[in-house]
């Protein structure tokens, strides 16, 4: 069940492009079906194909609104000049392989660049054999009518071929049928065989000459027939002119004898008042009401921002990337269990041991707070035992007090029995390498002298 299920129209507005007109019909649902409601025929003052597309929109809306039409959803048939196509028969391929057919197919028949085409297609099936129509449209055109349409306020839901939308027009397989329409600006031939369409060609009126050539519109008509395969000529069954009443009656006349050699049964919807461009507007608004079998479609699909980046790779790079992403993504779940455990594992050695710490950080606290007050290096008593070891043994030079001022400079006073002794004091005290800067800074008296001396204290050398 769709969560977002598409709403269900109950009106839709047909559009027939010509080559300086537009036909509209506003087709409504009842109970009974579809209704054709309101139809006109827009002259435009210039070409579709304009550079000018905001003039043209705004000159249809202008007739819409002035008509009373106020749809803004649309379907629009395709002029079948627009349009060219080419059939391939085609083997018994996968769908990719096929594809891939189609297109080196498409790449040899069409006179320019896919890149520059909209590509429909139709399948043929006649005795066992496949045949594949493509459909193709220039995107300049379908660029320049999508600016038209936005100019005219009108969001089109569908783009068909014109003549593809006629009621029996492509009809079931095994009861194929040409469709011939005359006009004031050519004529188009549709083949239809195989439950699909075979053939599109177009024939437009040479300048200079008359708008509705007979001959020229025969000639084409039996080339197209002699063109097809042998097995879609004879699929089909009928020949339906339409277009107006003179140029139906004047074809009918000139292809009856031809038609009945080649087996087809002439019809004409000549007697139809309703123009053919309003009633491909209906028709193809009509078909999208109904929910018909849809046709060759070439309105540009819009896919989403992923469908669009999925669409640069292939199927093989699509499967490298997917498989370098689950790696990565393995790793990365490895990576973030291991780094998980390693976790836990120290949470439960800090459990274990968070008591012991906390005592040992206490310590420390008191440690760091109290060892100004201890000296485990015992500073003072190494300046004594270097002076006494200098001092000599009998008592000659004695100190009276000393003082030590800070971590290194010392102040020594003493008395010395004569200065032979007092000097070789002083000479030892210079000889020890921890005493630096020794300067004796008074003396008094002779026998026996009082000194005043100071050194700097260096227990790193």
């Amino acid at each position: 069940m769709k969560l977002f299920p598409k709403k269900r129209l109950n009106s839709l507005l047909g559009l027939s492009v010509g080559g300086t007109s537009v036909c509209a019909c506003l087709v409504t649902r009842g109970p009974g079906g579809t209704t054709p409601t309101r139809a006109l025929t827009i002259a435009l003052p210039h070409d579709f194909l304009h550079p000018a597309p905001d003039q043209l929109g705004e000159e249809i809306n202008r007739q819409l609104v002035a008509a009373g039409i106020r749809e803004r959803l649309c379907t629009v048939a395709l002029p079948a000049a627009w349009i060219m196509s080419l059939a391939t028969e085609v083997p018994e391929l996968s769908p990719a392989d096929l594809d891939s057919f189609l297109q080196l197919a498409a790449e040899q028949g069409f006179p320019c660049e896919l890149a520059q085409l909209q590509i429909a297609r139709s399948v043929c099936r006649v005795g066992g054999t496949t045949y594949v129509t493509q459909l193709a449209v220039r995107q300049e055109h379908l660029r320049q009518l999508a600016a038209v349409l936005a100019a005219a306020g009108l969001k089109p839901v569908s783009l068909t071929p014109g003549l593809a939308v006629l009621p029996g027009a492509v009809p079931p397989a095994g009861s194929g049928q040409i469709t011939l329409t005359a006009g004031t600006e050519g004529a188009a031939i549709l083949v239809a065989a195989g439950g699909g369409i075979a053939s599109l060609r177009t024939w437009a009126a040479d300048p200079g000459q008359p708008a509705f050539n007979l001959e020229a519109v025969a000639r084409e008509l039996r080339i197209t027939f002699e063109q097809l395969p042998a097995g879609q000529r004879a699929d089909l069954r009928a020949l339906m002119l339409d277009g107006p009443e003179a140029a139906v009656q004047m074809l009918r006349q000139n292809l009856a004898a031809w038609a009945g050699t080649a087996g087809l049964v002439v019809s004409s919807a000549a007697g139809a008042t309703t123009p053919l461009g309003e009633r491909l507007a209906a028709a193809a608004a009509s078909g999208r009401l109904e929910g018909g079998p849809p046709g060759p479609e070439f309105l540009p699909s819009h896919p989403s921002r992923w469908a669009g980046l999925l669409a640069r790779y292939n199927s093989r790079r699509i499967a490298s990337v997917s498989y370098t992403v689950a790696a990565a993504a393995g790793l990365g779940l490895v990576a973030f269990g291991w780094q998980e455990y390693n976790r836990w594992s120290l949470r439960s050695q800090w459990s274990a041991m968070q008591a012991q710490v906390s005592d040992l950080e206490g310590v420390q606290a008191r440690i760091v707070e109290f060892r100004p007050w201890y000296d485990t290096g015992f500073h003072t008593l190494s300046i004594l035992r270097r002076v006494t070891e200098c001092f000599p043994d009998n008592g000659s030079v004695t100190a009276k007090s000393v003082e030590i001022h800070g971590p290194a400079a010392v102040s020594l006073t003493g008395t010395a029995r004569d200065n032979p002794a007092l000097l070789h004091a002083l000479d030892q005290l210079r000889k020890s390498r921890e005493i630096q800067n020794l300067k004796l800074e008074q003396i008094r008296g002779k026998t026996p002298q009082q000194f005043t001396l100071s050194f700097r204290w260096n227990p790193g050398t």
